[in-house]
């Protein structure tokens, strides 16, 4: 019996994807294979046996010798004997198990294994983002959560400025290129030198979000061809009921020097439409199937019609780190949570009783009309 280990699984596949095919004329041309269909209710510490068969017969007496692998080893981990191969359930998600034939590696079969997720009322989120992810879940989230009860789990892949096409160059290379911050029982770590696939098998991931770098938020041709591939990477190595979450972000200050606002005219309300309309195509586009929306910026820009005005942000698009954060983070609260963040009694104490009723409203009002200003000025 032999076990596939995490790199062994990597640099097999890689090889599958250059390996060229067997030609035409040679003993194993027409072979096919099938593995026999997965475990059902599969469950961590159960082990089950899957088999491949061979459709055909190779010439002249050709060995036929079978070797098999995880795609996802820390969710589903295998031992085989040519055509048998014993499969253990380690924790929720999903994993591929691939077969193949070693004398031609391009006869291949697959089969998605799931094993299902035993909650232990954890909450677990999980954001691929950049310094905008940042402000918004990496502050005031936790306590939000916790002031209602519920113990929360927090991670946030973090390059700043990265967009989808770098997010995408990074998984298809498995480059090991974010900050990987996570907040813990109210504790933060930030680990260097991650790759997303080794932060999704870090924990059962209950929801993961994606988002644009800030400059192309507003720019929906931006999205492709990167977001779908981002997100069957995601799905196939997360567990089968992940929710996954589209984070619209905020227009730029009105007084902005960024070097992305003159695509948007220089103009705040240009920018926040274009990055609402993004929002809804994606939303509304069953290729994507996002779902949850978080208006991070709807809120923001409620919060922009009360008396704060144009004051969210600190350097003219990064949020002012009291009432501007706090307003993200009341805003992702309310979108997972189905709460309304106005009845969460916490507040950070540099956050003023009008201003956390302010940001709350915001938030609320956001998550209500996610591609709509609602005017504040009675606030």
């Amino acid at each position: 019996m032999k076990k596939i280990n995490l790199i062994a699984s990597i640099l097999l596949l890689l090889f599958l994807h250059i390996a060229p095919s067997c030609t035409k004329g040679n003993p194993y041309g027409g072979l096919s294979l099938s593995i026999s269909a997965p475990p059902e209710n599969f469950m961590a510490g159960q082990t089950a046996e899957m088999t491949v068969s061979l459709s055909g017969t190779p010439e002249a007496g050709a060995p036929v010798t079978y070797k098999w692998m995880s795609l996802n080893p820390t969710v589903v981990s295998l031992e085989y004997s040519n055509d048998k191969a014993e499969l253990k359930a380690l924790k929720g998600g999903r994993a591929v198990i691939i077969v193949y034939i070693e004398e031609c590696e391009t006869v291949t079969a697959r089969a998605t294994v799931d094993v299902v997720y035993e909650g232990d009322g954890i909450l677990r989120i999980l954001a691929i983002g950049n310094s905008f992810s940042q402000d918004a879940v990496e502050q005031y989230l936790y306590e939000l959560f916790m002031n209602d009860g519920q113990e929360v789990i927090i991670g946030n892949l973090y390059i700043g400025g990265c967009n989808l096409e770098r997010h995408y160059a990074n998984i298809s290379g498995d480059k090991a290129a974010y900050e990987y911050r996570k907040v813990v029982k109210g504790q933060k770590t930030n680990t260097k030198n991650v790759s997303v696939s080794e932060a999704l098998a870090d924990e059962k991931w209950d929801y993961i979000s994606l988002q644009q770098a800030s400059g192309l938020s507003g720019k929906y041709e931006t999205c492709s061809p990167y977001l779908p591939e981002i997100l069957n990477y995601v799905r196939s190595r997360s567990r089968s009921d992940v929710k996954m979450i589209w984070h619209s972000t905020w227009a730029y200050a009105s007084s902005s020097n960024h070097a992305d606002f003159p695509k948007y005219g220089s103009d705040q309300m240009t920018m926040y439409n274009a990055i609402s309309d993004v929002a809804k195509k994606i939303m509304d586009s069953p290729a994507y199937g996002i779902d949850i929306l978080i208006p991070s910026g709807t809120a923001i820009q409620n919060g922009r019609t009360s008396s704060l005005g144009d004051t969210f942000n600190r350097d003219g698009y990064h949020l002012e780190t009291t009432f501007g954060r706090y307003t993200a983070a009341c805003t992702w609260y309310e979108a997972i949570s189905g709460k309304n963040a106005a009845d969460n009694s916490y507040a950070p104490s540099t956050v003023s009783e009008a201003k956390k009723r302010i940001a709350q409203n915001a938030a609320h009002n956001a998550v209500k009309s996610p591609y709509s200003v609602t005017d504040m000025s009675d606030f």
